[in-house]
């Protein structure tokens, strides 16, 4: 009976887990052969991600710069209660959470004069 109990209990855990096995990474870099944004680039791939995917996100730009950005990936991408970030050293930073499914739309505010 106990081995019954422990199959079933199994079971469960790895249904838990199957939800979050799937990686979505994505890199911010400076680019030297073009014009374009990395960060527009890289928000572009992480709307194509999946609800529950972890979203692993490196950037190899300055800190100040990387942590505006990983700022905004949080508060907009990212599940608040599944959230690591590494800042490794002065040029390379890492996010990495449970990706939300939408992005949060930004709440408009009416202006006071």
């Amino acid at each position: 009976m106990k081995s019954f109990i422990s199959i079933i209990l199994l079971s469960i855990s790895f249904n838990s887990f199957a939800e979050f096995d799937t990686k979505c990474s994505v890199i911010i870099t400076k680019r030297l052969q073009s014009s374009e944004d990395a960060y527009k680039d890289a928000i572009q791939k992480i709307k194509q991600c999946a609800q529950y995917d972890i979203l692993s996100v490196t950037s190899f730009l300055e800190k100040s710069i990387s942590k505006v950005y990983i700022t905004d990936l949080i508060q907009n991408f990212c599940m608040f209660d599944h959230s690591i970030v590494t800042i490794l050293d002065g040029n390379t930073s890492n996010l990495s959470c449970v990706h939300r499914g939408d992005q949060r739309v930004e709440r408009k505010f009416p202006r006071i004069d």
